[in-house]
C-alpha cells in the first residue's frame, strides 16, 4: 500500500513538473528620470492610452524615488483614464516594491454604447440628435459600430453639440441636462432631457455704411432673414460673406460689424450690419525671403509679378501661388500681405517657404484600358543648374512595348507668365495587329491667363514607321512618314475641381495643321457639365468631337493620324478604338469625324466609393471631315461603374452594354482606368 502511494505521488509530481506554467499576468514598465512604474493587469487593449498618462505624471514631478503620494496620484490618473475609455468598474491599487511603483489594474467589462433617447424637444429628430451626441466618439474611432465603447466625457461633449443645434434653430435659452446612463451587463443606454425654452426669430435686419458693389443679392438675403429662426451662426455667416465681398474688390482693411439687441425671451432679435470698406489697396512690392535659391527666386518673381501694381485680390494671389507650386521647386510657400507704414493704401507681399528635394528617382506604374499595364522609372532634377527649370528622364514599358522620353520644363519662360514644355520621346508599340515605331519632338508654350482661361501653342516633329497586321496600303496609309505640325488650344474651366469635379462646366477647343505625307487639318472640341443633386448624388454630361481633313481622302493619311471612337472616355460598350470600320483581321481603321455624348449619374454609397450609371452615344465616319457634320449611324452604351476616390482622381471600373448591337459589334466592354470619363 505504501509503495502504491509513493508511486502515485511520484507520478503526480512528474505531471506537475511537465505541465506548462500558468500564463503570467501582463506587465508593463515605464521609466523616467530614475523613477520606474510597473502596471500589472490586462491592459494590452488600452496600453497606448494609459502610457502617455503615466509619462505625463512622471514628467511633471520632481521626485527621484517612488513615494506613496506619487503612487496614489498615478493610480488616480490611470483609473480616471480607464473610466474615460468606458471601463466603469475599473479599479487601480498601488504598492511600492523595491523602489518601483506597482499599479495593479482590474479593468472589468468595457461598456458599449446602447440605445439613445431624447425628450423635451421636437425641434430636431432623434436621428439628428443621436448623430451629434455620438459625433465625438465617431471622430475618435472614424466610425460608429454596434459595439462602440462608451466614453462618458465624449457623450458630455456630444450633449453640448445637441444644445448648440437647438440654439442654431432659434431656441437661444435651450438647456440640456447631464446625460443619464443606464448601465447594463455590456451596453449602456443613454437618455437626454432637453428644455427648449421660447423660440427667437430674426427681427429687422439692416445693412448700412459703405456697401460694396454686387451686394444686392446679400441685401435681399439679409431682408429675407426677418421672421426666420434666429441663429448667431447665420449672423456670422452673413458678416463673413459681406467682408469677403469687400475684400474681393481690393478693400484689404475692410471691416464689417454685426450688432444684435437682446430682447425678452421669445421676442424678435434685430440685427444691424455696419460696413466700412476703407481704401482699395494695391500691391506695391514683393519681399522674397533670402533663403530661396536663385532659381526659386526667379520662379517666385515671375509667378507673383502680375500682382505688383495690381489691386489686391486674394483669389488672384491663390492662383499665382498655385502656379508657383506646380513648378515643383517648392515643398511649401507662405504669402503674407503687410501694410506699408506711411502708405494708406499700399501692401507688401512677404513670401517665404522651403524648397523641395532637387533630385529624385521614382517608380511609376498603373493600368489603362488603352495602354494596358504600365511600369517604369522616372528621374527628375528640379531647379537644374539653379535655373528654376526641371529635367525629367523617363523609361518605361506598357503592354504595347517600350517607351522613353526626355523632357525639359521652364515654368517662367524669360521670366514671363508663359511656361514652356519640350519633350523628345521614342516608342515602339505593337497593338491592334500592327507595329508602330516613332521618334517625336514636341514643344509647347502655355499660359494660365486667370482662374478660368488657359491657352497654349505647340509645334511637333516626328518620324514614324508602321507595318504588319496584313493591312492593305489603303487601310494602313503611308507606312513610313515624317510629320510636322503647328497648333493651338484654348480652355475655359469653371469646375470646382479639375481632378474630382462636382459642380461647374468645362470647355476646350484645339486646332492643328501640318503635313504627314499629305497636308492635314485636325480639330477637336469638348464641353462638359457637372451638377450635384445632394451631398451624395451628382450628374454630369459631356459632348466631344474630333475631325481631320486631307485633300486626298482619309486613306491617304497614316493610320495613327486618323480619329477613332469607342473606349473608356467615349462610347463604353466598345473597346478602345473599336467603334467603326475594321480590317478583316479586326484592326480599327479610324475615320475622319467622330462624335460622342455622355450622361452619367453617380451615388457615393460609402466614403470614397461611388456607384455610377451612364448612357453614351457616338459615331465614327469617313464621309465627313468637319465638326459641324453629325453622323447618323450612332452606337450606344448603357452601363454601370464603380469609382474609388484617390488624390490624383478616381480609380474607375465601367461596364458598357450595347443595347442596339449591329453585325460585328461587341455585346459590351469592361474598362479599368484612372480619372473620370470626362
Amino acid at each position: 500500500m505504501i509503495a502504491r502511494a509513493l508511486l502515485l505521488a511520484s507520478c503526480l509530481a512528474l505531471f506537475a513538473a511537465a505541465a506548462p506554467p500558468a500564463a503570467p499576468t501582463p506587465q508593463r514598465t515605464i521609466s523616467r528620470h530614475g523613477l520606474s512604474v510597473r502596471i500589472d493587469g490586462p491592459v494590452d487593449e488600452v496600453w497606448n492610452e494609459l502610457r502617455p498618462v503615466v509619462d505625463l505624471q512622471l514628467t511633471l514631478v520632481d521626485d527621484s524615488i517612488s513615494t506613496p503620494p506619487l503612487a496614489d496620484d498615478l493610480a488616480f490618473f490611470v483609473r480616471k483614464e480607464l473610466l474615460r475609455l468606458g471601463y466603469h468598474a475599473a479599479e487601480v491599487s498601488w504598492s511600492i516594491d523595491q523602489g518601483i511603483t506597482v499599479l495593479t489594474v482590474s479593468t472589468g467589462t468595457r461598456q458599449r454604447i446602447g440605445t439613445t433617447s431624447f425628450s423635451g424637444t421636437s425641434a430636431a429628430t432623434q436621428d439628428e440628435m443621436r448623430a451629434l451626441l455620438l459625433r465625438p466618439t465617431r471622430e475618435r474611432l472614424g466610425k460608429i459600430s454596434r459595439n462602440a465603447p462608451l466614453v462618458e466625457s465624449e457623450i458630455n461633449d456630444g450633449a453640448a453639440l445637441v444644445q448648440r443645434l437647438l440654439q442654431s434653430r432659434g431656441y437661444l435659452s435651450a438647456s440640456v441636462r447631464e446625460p443619464e446612463f443606464s448601465h447594463g451587463t455590456a451596453a449602456t443606454d443613454i437618455s437626454l432631457t432637453i428644455t427648449e425654452g421660447p423660440r427667437s426669430l430674426f427681427g429687422t435686419v439692416s445693412l448700412s455704411g459703405d456697401l460694396p458693389q454686387g451686394s444686392d443679392a446679400l441685401k435681399s438675403e439679409a431682408a429675407a432673414l426677418s421672421g426666420t429662426p434666429f441663429s448667431e451662426v447665420r449672423v456670422e455667416d452673413l458678416r463673413n460673406r459681406l467682408l469677403s465681398l469687400c475684400k474681393a474688390a481690393g478693400h484689404f482693411a475692410a471691416a464689417v460689424t454685426a450688432t444684435t439687441t437682446t430682447p425678452p425671451a421669445g421676442q424678435p432679435v434685430p440685427v444691424s450690419f455696419v460696413i466700412s470698406r476703407g481704401p482699395v489697396f494695391t500691391v506695391r512690392n514683393l519681399n522674397i525671403s533670402d533663403s530661396f535659391s536663385k532659381g526659386a527666386r526667379r520662379i517666385i518673381t515671375a509667378g507673383f509679378r502680375p500682382a505688383t501694381g495690381a489691386v489686391w485680390s486674394n483669389s488672384a494671389l491663390e492662383r499665382m501661388q498655385r502656379r508657383v507650386m506646380d513648378a515643383g521647386l517648392l515643398a511649401g510657400i507662405d504669402v503674407v500681405p503687410n501694410l506699408i507704414p506711411g502708405d494708406p493704401s499700399g501692401l507688401s507681399l512677404s513670401i517665404s517657404g522651403r524648397e523641395s528635394q532637387r533630385r529624385s528617382l521614382a517608380l511609376y506604374g498603373g493600368y489603362e484600358t488603352l495602354r494596358g499595364p504600365i511600369l517604369g522609372l522616372e528621374w527628375r532634377h528640379v531647379n537644374i543648374m539653379d535655373s528654376g527649370d526641371t529635367l525629367r528622364i523617363r523609361a518605361g514599358w506598357e503592354a504595347g512595348g517600350p517607351e522613353g522620353s526626355l523632357r525639359w520644363l521652364n515654368p517662367a519662360l524669360f521670366g514671363s507668365a508663359w511656361a514652356s514644355d519640350s519633350e523628345l520621346a521614342v516608342l515602339h508599340t505593337t497593338a491592334w495587329n500592327y507595329t508602330h515605331d516613332a521618334a517625336r519632338l514636341r514643344s509647347t508654350l502655355s499660359r494660365q491667363f486667370n482662374l478660368h482661361v488657359a491657352a497654349s501653342a505647340f509645334a511637333s516633329l516626328s518620324a514614324d514607321h508602321a507595318s504588319g497586321g496584313n493591312l492593305s496600303p489603303l487601310e494602313l496609309g503611308p507606312s513610313s512618314y515624317q510629320t510636322a505640325s503647328l497648333g493651338s488650344s484654348l480652355s475655359l474651366d469653371f469646375r470646382d475641381s479639375p481632378v474630382i469635379p462636382r459642380k461647374g462646366w468645362f470647355s476646350s477647343a484645339e486646332i492643328e495643321g501640318g503635313n504627314a505625307s499629305v497636308p492635314f487639318l485636325r480639330s477637336r472640341v469638348r464641353v462638359s457639365w457637372y451638377q450635384p443633386l445632394s451631398s451624395h448624388f451628382r450628374i454630369a454630361a459631356n459632348w466631344q468631337a474630333a475631325a481631320v481633313s486631307t485633300p486626298d481622302g482619309i486613306s491617304s493619311l497614316p493610320i495613327d493620324q486618323r480619329v477613332f471612337n469607342g473606349g473608356s472616355s467615349t462610347v463604353r460598350s466598345f473597346g478602345e478604338r473599336d467603334l467603326g470600320p475594321r480590317s478583316d483581321g479586326g484592326t480599327p481603321l479610324g475615320g475622319s469625324l467622330m462624335h460622342a455624348a455622355n450622361l452619367e449619374a453617380s451615388w457615393e454609397f460609402l466614403p470614397n466609393f461611388e456607384l455610377a450609371a451612364f448612357a453614351d452615344a457616338g459615331a465614327l465616319t469617313s464621309d465627313h471631315d468637319h465638326l459641324l457634320a453629325f453622323p447618323s449611324d450612332l452606337r450606344y452604351a448603357l452601363g454601370l461603374g464603380l469609382r474609388y476616390a484617390l488624390p490624383v482622381g478616381p480609380l474607375r471600373l465601367d461596364y458598357g452594354f450595347n443595347p442596339n448591337r449591329q453585325p460585328g459589334d461587341p455585346t459590351g466592354a469592361f474598362h479599368l482606368t484612372f480619372g473620370f470619363a470626362f
